[in-house]
């Protein structure tokens, strides 16, 4: 069964995380980011928070969003690398943002999954 409520919340802290991402590129690191890359940061984010939503893996919330932010933290580097934005930021980046979208929306937000 899905929660809608779990995903609004987990799509909407994704898109926070996507949106820290390219500010801490652009002003924190001083590179030059263009628009359309920002885009693509924001929306791999939203998207790993969305996935975070709507899966319902059965492993305890801690690793659940750090498996899933991993993963969406290879595939960023990926592009990133090409980018020559760096390689390893979105590899450390990834599972600390999918640990913290798991967090508030599990902890904070009581947005649990339904098939626990």
């Amino acid at each position: 069964m899905l929660n809608e409520r779990r995903v609004l919340v987990t799509t909407l802290l994704g898109t926070a995380c996507g949106l820290s991402s390219w500010a801490i590129c652009s002003r924190g690191m001083g590179l030059e980011v263009a628009s359309s890359f920002g885009a693509l940061l924001v929306l791999m984010n939203a998207l790993m928070g969305f996935t975070i939503g709507i899966s319902s893996l059965r492993i305890h919330w801690m690793a659940h969003g750090v498996v899933i932010g991993a993963l969406f933290g290879v595939v960023l580097a990926l592009f990133t690398h090409n980018q020559e934005l760096g390689f390893w930021w979105p590899l450390i980046l990834g599972p600390v943002y999918g640990f913290v979208v798991e967090l508030c929306a599990t902890v904070f937000f009581r947005a649990d999954v339904d098939a626990w």
